[in-house]
């Protein structure tokens, strides 16, 4: 019983050590690549990649998370409908709201309803003038983001951002970053510290070795004083 306590009090002051000094270590900002660890906590997407071309550009969404290229962007959402070619910017359609990038995928500007952008988008694209053309829950819409202009039309022909299939190794590649940003240290350690690691199981083997702890010190105080006696 003291040598698996000696080893547990070994495990949960060293965690706790790093976790009291996470900010500074950046443990949150800190992520395993394990790939063992990452399939025992089960973290990957929860559907395939959605992905639109545009140019020699690729936009794609993995889980809640976008990317341009296989740069990873600011913004996340579960929903991306297209992406339009706008001047000198990238207009990426989401679920309520329309994200700007610069051409090399910077972003600049996110447009919700309060600008305008209508309710319950279904599709993006450009006419033959190369106009923003957003398909909505009320109709078509012509817009003119200098302007902030949503003109509505029952119908609009327009060449609507349809969904492409990803090169492997690019595909391969934004799997492998959204399963490196799964996991930090910081988590690892907090579970490691509860015994979650281990599910359910693991927070009792650590609630019975707080029982174990309480028994040695009491059991010990109670030695030494027999022998002070």
């Amino acid at each position: 019983m003291g040598i698996t306590s000696a080893l547990i009090v070994l495990m949960l002051a060293m965690t706790g050590l790093f976790l009291n000094h996470s900010d500074q270590l950046k443990l949150d900002q800190r992520y395993i690549h394990n790939e063992a660890l990452l399939d025992w906590y089960n973290i990957r997407p929860p559907q395939a990649p959605v992905s639109f071309k545009l140019g020699n550009d690729w936009i794609s969404r993995v889980g809640d998370r976008l990317y341009f290229n296989d740069r990873e962007l600011d913004y996340r959402s579960k929903i991306l409908l297209g992406v339009a070619s706008q001047k000198n910017m990238i207009v990426l359609a989401l679920e309520d709201k329309l994200l700007l990038l610069t051409r090399d995928g910077q972003q600049v500007e996110i447009l919700s309803g309060y600008e305008g952008v209508p309710a319950g988008m279904t599709a993006i694209g450009t006419n033959e003038y190369g106009e923003l053309v957003i398909a909505a829950a009320h109709g078509d819409y012509l817009v003119d983001l200098d302007a902030l202009a949503w003109d509505n039309y029952e119908e609009l022909a327009a060449q609507w951002s349809t969904k492409a299939r990803l090169p492997a190794q690019l595909k391969q590649h934004l799997l492998y970053l959204y399963r490196g940003k799964g996991l930090s240290w910081e988590r690892l350690l907090l579970d490691l510290h509860s015994g979650r690691l281990l599910g359910s199981a693991g927070v009792y083997i650590i609630d019975l070795a707080a029982l174990l702890f309480i028994f040695l010190a009491l059991s010990g105080s109670w030695m030494w004083l027999r022998k002070r006696a």
